[in-house]
């Protein structure tokens, strides 16, 4: 069977699931149905079984009659996809693969995998200390996302993937935070990181970056209160102390380490915005 992928079929995922064919939005039917989407959606070009499909939508509470169901929604969103398919025609887009199905879209229909190509050119660019095109990059990915992924559907798929994504979407803009410290841009990510603290009081790596920001800013004592904060809020939390990284940069604001300062220069060299 042939497995070129065809049309011009975009796909949402980083938010409601949605999809569109140029610039029409399709109808890809109920909650349930949109679940079945997002799985075949985030295997595009690869068969996924019928079985793997009813394991990440209705996990231990499928029905007896979960294949037939499996079965209807498949038709359903064939029919949104492939408007020109006929009953005798197996269609184009979303076609049968032996005990399953598969989606076939052209490379980066999808912004997850966009979100991911981005997200892995700038850990490149950072690497080779080109922080500027790393922090363009980690943009255009954060501006992919237009709510929580995967919004507005349920089951073991949908949760696992909120989950990884959620994770990778912090990551990034940990990394972007990085990335325009090693530019000099202390003052204005301290502002964007003191509200991601407050959004996540126990990402040390958020609060690492906003106490190091902070004291580049010429605030050191309000570096070293947020950090009176961290170790409150773990301490309350969790009932240990804060991690390595944070204690051993809490000691070296309080030393006053030159070596925190912006390596000069800092736009062309390797030096990253680390402190550990």
């Amino acid at each position: 069977m042939a497995t070129r992928p065809v049309g011009n079929l975009r796909v949402e995922l980083l938010g409601p699931v949605r999809a569109w064919q140029g610039n029409e939005e399709l109808d890809l039917g109920s909650a349930r149905s949109r679940a079945v989407f997002a799985v075949l959606a985030t295997r595009a070009g690869r068969t996924v079984s019928r079985q793997e499909i009813i394991t990440g939508v209705w996990g231990a509470d499928a029905p007896a009659t979960v294949e037939g169901s499996v079965y209807t929604y498949v038709s359903g969103l064939r029919r949104a996809l492939d408007p020109a398919r006929t009953r005798w025609s197996g269609g184009d887009v979303l076609v049968s693969s032996g005990a399953g199905y598969c989606l076939r879209l052209e490379p980066g229909a999808i912004d997850v995998t966009a979100f991911t190509r981005l997200r892995e050119q700038a850990s490149t660019d950072a690497e080779r200390g080109e922080f500027r095109a790393a922090v363009q990059g980690l943009t255009a990915a954060l501006e992919l996302w237009r709510g929580h992924p995967l919004s507005g559907i349920t089951g073991p798929f949908a949760d696992l993937c909120r989950t990884r994504l959620g994770e990778l979407r912090l990551a990034v803009h940990e990394r972007r935070a990085e990335a325009t410290l090693a530019l000099g841009g202390h003052a204005e990510v301290a502002a964007e990181l003191a509200g991601l603290v407050d959004e996540h009081p126990l990402h040390e790596g958020f609060r690492r970056l906003l106490m190091l920001a902070l004291y580049r800013a010429g605030r050191a004592a309000e570096a070293l209160a947020s950090y009176r904060s961290a170790r409150r809020v773990v301490v309350e939390e969790l009932g240990i102390e804060p991690g390595p990284a944070l204690r051993r940069l809490h000691d070296r604001i309080l030393a006053d380490d030159p070596a925190l300062e912006l390596p000069t220069p800092c736009l062309h060299g390797a030096e990253t915005a680390r402190a550990a």
